[in-house]
């Protein structure tokens, strides 16, 4: 029987900015047994580190502790790669480190994407997404992709450096809910808003949701271009997918009550956070 872990929280990740030691010290994965508990633990460090030659044996080992593959992904690897993406956001980590890290990503998911695939039990609306033109980082999407897989999206994934003609083809063919842009260099980000633009050009823009994410991503860049979400890691770009197939349905891409009820998302959880430190 597959083992419980709770991923559906946020996590105090305090400890990844410091040693795999004060990292053994926390309470996150303590609902696991003790050797998976450390067992997350190392793999959260092997992706910060991008000690990509164990990464497999890491994931298999998980594998035969009866962990499931969506909480590896939304677990320790997730966690292991928004350190990385903090430091690479805060200039503790170059594009020679991130690539690194990446290496670990895309081992583990080679074993582990046609086991998320397996976990799909629904179809619950089709999301297209991809890398922005000029751009060829794709881990953070890649993840995304995945989680979205295994909560009942079909994901159609354009891969990287994908342009506004490209997106433009996808959505006509595919007639998705969800367009997600991703970006890792600051360089890059205005093509988000120049293919959000390009699909309003075109008479696209009330028929799909565009969310945008990626390290140089925030609210605020969301807010300026008149994305419907910000995605700020996997686990929040799912949550707010499964609310705009449900509540959200037949709210119009581009609504100003859209963007509003998914940046509620958001104070929702910051709020119930702040509830949980205060109690205890």
């Amino acid at each position: 029987m597959p083992l419980e872990i709770e991923t559906e929280i946020e996590h105090d990740l305090e400890d990844l900015k410091k040693d795999i030691e004060t990292t053994r010290g926390t309470d996150r994965w303590s609902d696991a047994p003790a050797d998976v508990k450390e067992l997350f633990h190392v793999l959260e460090w092997n992706i910060i580190e991008g000690e990509h030659f164990d990464t497999k044996e890491l994931i298999h080992d998980a594998l035969e502790k009866e962990c499931t593959a969506r909480t590896m992904i939304a677990g320790p690897m997730a966690t292991g790669i928004a350190e990385v993406g903090r430091r690479f956001k805060m200039d503790e980590y170059f594009l020679p480190e991130v690539m690194m890290s990446a290496k670990c990503m895309h081992a583990a998911l080679e074993v582990l994407k046609p086991l998320i695939v397996a976990e799909k039990t629904e179809d619950v609306g089709t999301v297209v997404v991809g890398t922005v033109q000029g751009d060829l980082h794709d881990i953070g999407k890649k993840i995304v992709a995945m989680m979205m897989e295994a909560a009942g999206f079909s994901v159609i994934d354009l891969g990287v450096t994908v342009t506004p003609d490209e997106f433009m083809e996808a959505i006509n063919e595919h007639n998705p809910v969800i367009v997600g842009f991703s970006a890792l260099l600051t360089t890059t980000m205005n093509m988000q808003w120049e293919t959000l633009k390009r699909i309003t050009a075109e008479g696209k823009r009330e028929d799909v949701k565009v969310f945008v994410g990626g390290a140089p991503i925030s609210q605020s860049w969301c807010d300026k271009i008149g994305a419907d979400a910000y995605g700020i890691d996997a686990l929040v770009s799912v949550e707010k997918a499964k609310a705009c197939v449900t509540n959200l349905s037949n709210m119009k891409g581009g609504d100003p009550e859209l963007h509003a009820a998914l940046l509620a998302i958001d104070t929702e959880r910051e709020e119930a956070k702040l509830a949980e430190a205060v109690a205890s």
